[in-house]
């Protein structure tokens, strides 16, 4: 079983960029040393400005492969999985995966979507029933994916 993915608590630091980003260089160098490849800063949710400026600093970072939002479990907008490119010097120790998305989950979705519809339907009315199954499929299918850099 994959380790839990260290995190980078940054919020703290929302009126102080310049330390932010150096704290953000600093772990992602501390973990990118120790094999370490998957990293979630937490930024805070707020008005969004904070997180921009982060995912700014990401784009622009050479040892990031990409990022995305944590879902709700994990801090939803208020953090971001970052995944880091591998040293070729320091080959990654332990692969660890975002939470959620793993070969259990992508092999069965579908039949355990149809299984929720059929329990749905027994239970309420047809229309409820395909509403809630929408609604089951739109909250699970947001199970993150990586986001490349943006240029």
């Amino acid at each position: 079983m994959p380790a839990r993915a260290p995190d980078c608590d940054l919020h703290p630091y929302f009126r102080e960029p310049d330390k932010a980003r150096a704290i953000l260089d600093a772990c992602i160098a501390d973990n990118r040393s120790r094999g370490i490849l998957l990293v979630r800063v937490v930024h805070g949710k707020g008005k969004g400005d904070f997180r921009n400026l982060i995912h700014s600093h990401l784009n622009k970072h050479p040892d990031i492969e990409g990022f995305l939002l944590c879902d709700p479990m994990h801090g939803g907008s208020g953090a971001s999985w970052v995944h880091i490119a591998e040293d070729p010097e320091h080959p990654a120790v332990e692969r660890m995966e975002i939470p959620g998305a793993g070969v259990w989950y992508r092999i069965w979705r579908w039949p355990l979507y149809a299984l929720a519809f059929g329990c749905l339907y027994l239970i309420f009315d047809l229309w409820l029933a395909i509403l809630l199954a929408v609604g089951i499929v739109v909250a699970c299918e947001r199970t993150p994916g990586v986001s490349g850099k943006q240029n």
